[in-house]
């Protein structure tokens, strides 16, 4: 959604009510290009700048969003000077695709100083420049270089780039339309974030899932290609039996209408041989090959699984197992690959109870990659044991009803062979991990108390599957 100029002036206007006499502080890169602060205030708490080229755009939004940021020098110095800035005013800047926010900072001696953060628009060369009062350069995302026509380097005065060919006509420009279009496009920060930070897990496990593929196909060839020397035994014995026909130097020989082949420059002996050590690895290619493919299928079936669930899982979800499940990336010291933690294995359970969905875990594993990795919803339902170790649970929907509450409590108590007990249940957002594998701290709960467990749970149980991370 491109700007005119006079969506640009409405837009500045709608975020002023939103911006002025603020704070924004704790600015971190979210992802590659765009820049999240934290905002003061009742309504919005987070302010966005990104920087990408094809839709440079700069919004609030009412939810925070922690997280660990990328490194940057540009950060460093950005963070230095406007961590903690008040915003004065804002305008559009020489009627061009600029942005100029002025504010007010707290220097290191605690006194006030004033700062202009312009905020370049432009498609393909948008731009972030931090500058004192005199509009001198203190820190640029985009300095360019000394020989270009305009550079933005530290120390000089900052101009205005030329003004581009930009359009002036009305055309039924709504700022919230507009406020909407950019938190949609937080779906594709996200996105980017998670392929910054875990793209090379993604890479990994293509590459291993592409190598793996290639290895059955081999594989497939070779025993293929030993079929083809099963009968060679029965070559030898032929050698044998015609023994005293055969002529010296013969390149072949016929036997019970079949035409067999021989080495010329060897014994008949040491044909012989040959057809029988060729039978003999022919039975070892094909049973080791047999074996190595179904293993090497299970290997791919695991890849595959896991990098299904890598492609699946929140970005927040990994961050909080990356410890634990080693999906960190690779060092020089040797270690195993990112995604062996990541398998079928750790795929949770699920049943379908009257079109909702309820999830489980049976082991430790699965409870984290059921709780934290798999993007569910911070209103969904959690529920475990009171008391004990147990399955993790998890009912896939906002708004949960007391009939599903129930069955989702039975299923808890039937995975810790229990016929009754006390079950805690609480939204996910109230959940945190623990510092070991499946441990969840929760900061507060209700329970409901189960005497017995109707037979309709217990049939439900046995029809449970592996969950769908598809959905």
């Amino acid at each position: 959604m491109r700007f005119t100029a006079e969506n640009l002036e409405n837009f500045v206007t709608f975020m002023k009510e939103k911006l002025i006499n603020k704070h924004i502080s704790h600015p971190f890169f979210y992802a590659s290009n765009s820049i999240f602060f934290h905002l003061s205030g009742k309504d919005d708490h987070r302010f966005v700048i990104s920087l990408d080229d094809a839709d440079p755009r700069f919004y609030t939004a009412t939810h925070s969003i922690d997280g660990r940021g990328q490194d940057s020098r540009f950060l460093d110095q950005f963070q230095k000077e406007v961590g903690n800035a008040y915003i004065i005013d804002m305008e559009c800047a020489e009627k061009n695709k600029i942005v100029k926010f002025t504010l007010t900072i707290i220097n290191s001696v605690y006194k006030e100083e004033s700062r202009n953060m312009y905020f370049e628009m432009i498609p393909h060369h948008a731009n972030l420049i931090v500058t004192d009062a005199n509009d001198k350069i203190i820190v640029s995302y985009r300095p360019g270089d000394f020989t270009d026509a305009r550079p933005l380097y530290r120390g000089m005065t900052y101009s205005y780039p030329p003004k581009g060919n930009f359009q002036h006509e009305e055309n039924g420009f709504d700022p919230n339309e507009y406020l909407k279009h950019c938190l949609d496009k937080e779906i594709e920060i996200s996105a980017r974030r998670k392929k910054d930070r875990f793209g090379h897990i993604i890479t990994t496990l293509k590459a291993k899932e592409k190598s793996l593929a290639k290895k059955i196909v081999v594989l497939q060839k070779e025993i293929e290609e030993a079929k083809t020397h099963l009968d060679d035994a029965r070559f030898g014995d032929a050698i044998y039996i015609c023994y005293s026909d055969i002529k010296d130097g013969a390149k072949s020989f016929v036997y019970e209408g079949e035409l067999i082949k021989l080495d010329p420059l060897k014994s008949l002996p040491k044909n012989a041989e040959k057809y029988y050590k060729n039978a003999k690895k022919a039975k070892q290619t094909i049973a080791y090959g047999e074996e190595n493919i179904l293993k090497t299928e299970e290997e791919l079936e695991n890849v595959a699984s896991a990098l299904k669930q890598v492609l699946a899982a929140d970005e927040e979800g990994l961050e909080i197992l990356e410890k634990d499940l080693g999906l960190g990336k690779k060092t020089n010291k040797k270690r195993k690959d990112t995604f062996d933690s990541l398998s079928l294995a750790t795929l949770p359970y699920q049943v379908d109870y009257k079109g909702t969905r309820i999830l489980f875990g049976k082991t430790s594993k699965q409870n984290d990659c059921l709780t934290f990795l798999f993007g569910t919803s911070k209103n969904h339902m959690w529920l475990h044991i009171m008391g004990d170790s147990g399955s993790h649970v998890v009912i896939k929907k906002d708004d949960a009803s007391e009939e599903e509450i129930r069955v989702a409590a039975e299923i808890a108590l039937l995975n810790s062979h229990r016929e009754d007990g006390e079950v805690m249940y609480t939204f996910r957002r109230n959940v945190r991990k623990g510092n070991v594998s499946g441990q969840a701290i929760v900061k507060q709960f209700e329970s409901i108390r189960i005497d017995n467990i109707s037979k309709h749970t217990k049939d439900l149980l046995k029809s449970a599957v592996r969950m769908d991370i598809g959905k």
